[in-house]
């Protein structure tokens, strides 16, 4: 073999060399853009669970919070039941603290799963309950029965504990729908 061909061989050899390591560096660059594709997906995966369940846990909280509010609302007119002018008066606010209610129920009632659906829907029943058991309680006062009051109150307070016994569960179906997500 002369010169020439060794030459030939040697420019070959390199030609054959670069191509390879050209190819594995190809191949390199597609396996780590496909692993930052995929990393990038899973981000954005977490991204898009971290805000639904921020969404979600917002959720609840609104409605819990206006269960409570409107609570507090009920306690307050139960209170005043006999007094025809202040009941009317706190009861404006109570039906607008109904309404931010019934707005915050169905946004925790369409984020779900089913088992929160189903306890937002009883806690709101049972909220509806206690309104009309405060507002029968009003009634029995300002007509002046004594005893028919005393039992609208019993009733009334049977069915405020069934509510905050619902709100319990309620913010357990909560608490395993978050833990969940």
């Amino acid at each position: 073999m002369d010169g020439n061909g060794a030459a030939l061989i040697a420019a070959g050899a390199a030609v054959l060399a670069s191509a390879a390591t050209g190819l594995a560096t190809a191949l390199a660059a597609q396996i780590q853009a496909r692993a930052s594709h995929q990393t990038q997906l899973a981000q954005l995966e977490h991204t898009k669970t971290q805000d639904r369940y921020a969404q979600r846990r917002q959720a609840y909280a609104d409605f819990v919070k206006s269960v409570g509010i409107l609570h507090s609302h009920l306690a307050d007119l139960a209170s005043v039941a006999g007094s025809a002018s202040v009941f009317h008066e706190k009861q404006q606010q109570a039906r607008a603290d109904r309404a931010v209610l019934m707005s915050a129920t169905h946004v925790a009632f369409l984020e779900g799963p089913a088992p929160v659906g189903e306890r937002v829907r009883d806690l709101y029943n049972s909220v509806d309950r206690y309104w009309a058991s405060v507002d029968r309680l009003h009634k029995a006062a300002c007509d002046g029965h004594g005893e028919a009051t005393q039992d609208r109150r019993q009733q009334m307070i049977t069915i405020r504990n069934e509510s905050r016994r619902l709100r319990d569960l309620f913010v357990e179906a909560a608490r395993g729908a978050l833990g969940d997500a």
